[in-house]
């Protein structure tokens, strides 16, 4: 099984960066509402850090947000990404950092729907609802045994970047998105059995 304690932030944090305010990323609609225009603070948008507040136990002040304290960053991760591709519960490292990767840059709606998507091309019978419940993982864990570690890894690997290559702000993103989709599989490729 997977295990949040072996997962790589150093590769998170080093590819988020600090505080953004870049008008070119959707998270601006949303920014800190202080007038700064800053709307992303290590990864993480304002609008993501006010809806966590409750689910982690913090109130959302702006304060909070610039300072990112590191308990409150790991709790966005692992009860708004982590776990909402059951992590803990997949059975393979590398799989389960790409899914959580995959629902942080892009949502968990997002990373299961096409996850699902993949699984039904691959012969499972998978209802695509963009909800990584029991069915999702059995078939996800059907999938890596059949296919072997490796190679389901390598399947969901290319899903992701299609799906990349397809957003229209690819123009803007996609040498930075790319450069960090090569350091993610390089780093896999030493965890990978």
């Amino acid at each position: 099984m997977a295990d949040i304690k072996k997962v790589n932030f150093d590769y998170i944090k080093r590819w988020e960066g600090g505080l953004s305010k870049d008008k070119r990323d959707s998270a601006s609609k949303m920014p800190v509402p202080d007038g700064t225009g800053y709307h992303t603070n290590i990864g993480i948008t304002w609008q993501t850090f006010v809806a966590n507040a409750k689910l982690v136990g913090y109130t959302a002040t702006p304060k909070l947000f610039y300072d990112m304290p590191k308990d409150i960053w790991l709790g966005i991760y692992q009860k708004g990404y982590w776990a909402m591709v059951k992590g803990d519960e997949i059975q393979s490292q590398a799989i389960a950092e790409l899914m959580a990767d995959w629902a942080w840059g892009s949502g968990p709606g997002t990373a299961t729907g096409y996850l699902q998507a993949l699984l039904k091309k691959n012969g499972l019978l998978q209802p695509v609802t963009q909800y990584f419940g029991p069915v999702t993982l059995g078939n996800l864990h059907t999938f890596i045994k059949n296919a072997g570690e490796k190679a389901a890894f390598e399947a969901i690997y290319q899903e992701r970047v299609r799906f990349l290559k397809s957003i229209p702000s690819f123009k803007v993103y996609g040498v930075g998105w790319m450069n960090r989709m090569n350091d993610f599989y390089a780093y896999a490729q030493t965890i990978l059995k």
